[in-house]
């Protein structure tokens, strides 16, 4: 699976694969790691080199590549593999005796998940457009709504009071009130195809701030399947439909008012703005 520069040597003894630069010294030469990493349906292949640089190769023309920047110790990396495949064919020496196409496999499959790990921890998160794995960032795909403070159920019970208490409800084409959670983009608040009103602008406000709700999730944008460029972050969000409100009882209203007022000053808010919000 793995194209690897880790060969075995005549001793059995894993070793890298060093490669002569001309540009450099005698002295100095080049250590090249080459793996393999998945995301989505694709694999890539790609090289670390040890002067700090690597390539993401995308077909067998070398030419086809992305070129990338790393902060890699290549060498200590190569010592760290030669290291763990050499215990592993010792441990499993001592139970069978192992022929060179066994312990070539071994070495492949340790060099293969120890360089594929090194990629999704030290080298995809610094490209200029990141790839997605399921396997290693799948909670980067998105984040449920949720609420820092209090619960969802409660957020929701909130807001539901302030659409029943709403004075007046104009529907149209938004009949919903849509709030939407914070992301790293975006704070939450009232979405723009949310129904809206002056006072329940205001409340949802309060709501959020007090209840701090996050939450998010990925959009395919008609870009690469498996980078972030090829998805837009969007909010999560709650949504209260208006429709049973606007045919509730004046004085069902006026008891949703008391209880309005009750969760405000729970909530700490200023005397002024709870008798503004729930005047009838």
């Amino acid at each position: 699976m793995f194209d690897i520069a880790i060969a075995v040597a005549a001793r059995s003894e894993p070793s890298a694969d060093i490669v002569k630069d001309e540009k450099l010294s005698d002295e100095l030469s080049l250590i090249v790691l080459k793996g393999v990493f998945s995301s989505g349906d694709s694999s890539y292949s790609f090289e670390l080199e040890s002067g700090g640089t690597g390539a993401i190769i995308y077909s067998d023309c070398f030419s086809d590549a992305e070129e990338f920047d790393h902060e890699v110790d290549v060498e200590t990396l190569r010592q760290e593999i030669e290291e763990a495949v050499g215990e592993e064919i010792a441990l499993q020496s001592k139970q069978i005796a192992l022929d060179d196409s066994e312990i070539q496999s071994i070495r492949e499959e340790i060099t293969a998940e120890r360089l594929e790990e090194v990629f999704w921890e030290e080298i995809n998160q610094r490209l200029e457009d990141p790839f997605f794995s399921s396997f290693y960032d799948g909670e980067e795909w998105g984040e449920e709504f949720q609420t820092e403070r209090g619960t969802v159920g409660e957020f929701v019970e909130f807001l539901e009071l302030c659409v029943l208490t709403e004075r007046e409800v104009i529907l149209g084409n938004e009949d919903y009130l849509v709030v939407e959670a914070e992301t790293e983009c975006d704070s939450a608040g009232i979405s723009d195809c949310s129904y809206y009103s002056e006072r329940l602008g205001e409340l949802v406000e309060i709501a959020c701030v007090h209840f701090k709700p996050s939450g998010f999730r990925y959009d395919y944008n008609d870009g690469c399947h498996d980078r972030y460029s090829g998805y837009l972050m969007s909010s999560e969000s709650v949504s209260i439909s208006l429709r049973e409100s606007a045919n509730v009882p004046v004085r069902e209203k006026m008891l949703g008012m008391i209880r309005l007022k009750e969760k405000l000053s729970a909530m700490e808010v200023v005397i002024e703005a709870i008798e503004k919000l729930t005047a009838f």
